[in-house]
């Protein structure tokens, strides 16, 4: 297993992940002093660590997803990228290899593997709600104030490399949820806004909403908390269902059940994709038509919330 890039903070979620499995020999290639003259990673050093490897897992900056993709596919490995792909709409598209080329390549959208939106998603299917009225999803930390984004991740700041905000860096997951949950099911962007801090250059916190089938939702990201970790409430005619965590509670009428999960993991992906090399599919990762739509809805979020400032 190559890891590409040691930037993104997740690397050592990943790293230590794969130390644990004996089944695994990882080979890490961090990225060259950033001089401002020469690439970040050397062609030759790229080729050398995906030489013998059977998957790559790129955890780079973002903006050096550019520069590490092809390769992979050019030495037709399975991929898995951290999200997002790219910064903008239009470089995901050309980022995108075609199908036809190399290994499959997709993205890290742990969501899709926790046990308990699993379990939401087949009691979507068993229509055991009825139509939906309303859904919020949230999902927050307290990273900016913790200091997660400081030497490696000081990147996750700055726009040069792709930093985008935490409405794109987390509300991305539930915009993949959402496609994920009901694929077919129309996503319209309505309103959006987002909390600006002096002196950041991105926006700690972001609040969109879209209108999923006729179906109003609310989606809120925050490195500021003050609540962490994911929630997410769905309520219809006969009922609703409340996520927090690895916490699934649902109640129609006078009745309700809870049942107790594993909140979602990052690391849970690289689980996923690890059993899906080996034979057994775990998950059902993003594929392309995924990955360019929720990267145009994220845009479009972005221009919404510009427009109204």
């Amino acid at each position: 297993m190559a890891l590409l890039g040691t930037s993104h903070v997740h690397f050592r979620d990943y790293h230590d992940l794969l130390a644990r499995d004996p089944r695994v020999s990882a080979v890490v290639l961090p990225a060259a002093p950033d001089t401002g003259d020469r690439p970040a990673f050397g062609a030759a050093s790229v080729r050398e660590a995906l030489r013998c490897a059977d998957a790559a897992v790129i955890t780079s900056t973002t903006a050096q997803h550019a520069q590490l993709l092809p390769h992979t596919v050019r030495a037709g490995v399975p991929t898995l990228v951290e999200k997002p792909l790219a910064a903008t709409a239009g470089q995901t598209a050309r980022l995108l290899p075609p199908p036809t080329a190399g290994g499959p390549t997709t993205t890290a959208m742990f969501l899709r593997c926790a046990p308990g939106l699993r379990r939401v998603r087949e009691l979507l299917r068993q229509d055991v709600l009825g139509p939906l009225t309303a859904v919020r999803l949230g999902f927050a930390h307290t990273g900016l104030t913790d200091g997660v984004f400081t030497g490696e991740a000081a990147w996750m700041l700055d726009p040069a490399h792709g930093a985008a905000g935490a409405l794109s860096d987390l509300g991305i997951h539930l915009i993949d949820l959402l496609l994920w949950l009901a694929p077919r099911r129309p996503l319209d962007v309505l309103d959006a806004q987002l909390r600006h801090r002096p002196g950041l250059p991105v926006e700690p916190a972001g609040t969109a909403l879209l209108r999923w089938g006729g179906v109003p939702v609310t989606l809120h990201a925050s490195w500021i908390g003050p609540r962490t970790g994911f929630t997410a409430h769905f309520a219809g005619r006969h009922g609703t269902v409340q996520v927090a965590g690895g916490s699934v509670t649902l109640r129609t009428g006078r009745t309700g059940t809870t049942w107790r999960h594993e909140p979602p993991q990052a690391r849970a992906v690289l689980t996923a994709f690890l059993r899906q090399l080996g034979g057994r599919p775990a998950w059902q990762p993003p594929d392309h038509a995924d990955i360019r739509r929720t990267a145009s809805l994220l845009e479009e979020i972005a221009g919404v919330a510009r427009h109204r400032r």
